[in-house]
């Protein structure tokens, strides 16, 4: 039988080399490759054939940016089963990584020693739900997650997403909508904000802003721009 080939992205490098050490004493898993960083991850996720990613929230500081490439990864791969091995037991980013990141699996660092299993089960797209009923409340949880924030976002809202996604500048959404280009601008900041106050913890918000493109790639990714 083909041995499910794992992945490992953890910042830390005692607790990355106590996973792979483990992992690699499971005769049906082997370790494909492992990383420390958001930039490793993702040049390897293009280059490196994998089944299961484990994945720390944290790569970096207490910037979440493992949140981040969950989301980003996702948005590309969305048939890799991604698990989360962290020592962070928070509700909220629990909750967004399994229904933004959409996360196969949480599980807090205390419990390592259940990942094998973990990881057989998201193979075979099981979770540790019963999976007669777990594909179903995740898919409910995702959905009123999304539902959630799209109420915030307007249809005028979405109708300028669509133009900039056309390629029309904003002085030309501004005299197709009747509207200055100020307005265009304020309406981008509400939408940055929006998405902005539903993950308050994401350093890397803060930092890129209002820019265009951006906010285009996050809006696809979060499913308010199909």
């Amino acid at each position: 039988m083909k041995p499910i080939d794992v992945f490992v992205c953890e910042d830390d490098p005692m607790f990355r080399e106590l996973f792979v050490d483990y992992l690699s004493r499971q005769e049906d898993l082997r370790v494909v490759g492992s990383a420390s960083y958001k930039h490793q991850l993702i040049s390897a996720i293009d280059t490196i054939p994998m089944d299961v990613l484990v994945l720390d929230i944290n790569l970096s500081g207490t910037n979440y940016d493992g949140l981040e490439a969950a989301i980003e990864i996702k948005s590309k791969q969305p048939e890799l089963q991604i698990i989360v091995l962290s020592s962070l037991d928070g509700e909220d980013v629990m909750l967004h990584a399994v229904s933004y990141g959409r996360v196969t699996n949480y599980i807090t660092k205390e419990h390592y020693r259940d990942l094998p299993e973990a990881i057989r089960m998201a193979h075979l797209r099981q979770s540790g739900l019963h999976h007669s009923s777990a594909g179903k409340l995740l898919s409910q949880l995702s959905h009123k997650e999304n539902e959630e924030l799209k109420r915030k976002i307007t249809p005028k809202q979405i109708e300028i997403l669509q133009l900039l996604d056309q390629g029309y500048s904003r002085k030309e959404i501004a005299d197709k909508l009747f509207y200055n280009e100020q307005s265009i601008n304020n309406e981008l900041c509400k939408i940055s904000n929006v998405v902005k106050g539903k993950f308050p913890y994401l350093e890397w918000l803060r930092l890129k802003k209002h820019n265009t493109i951006h906010i285009l790639e996050l809006a696809k990714q979060l499913g308010i721009l199909s």
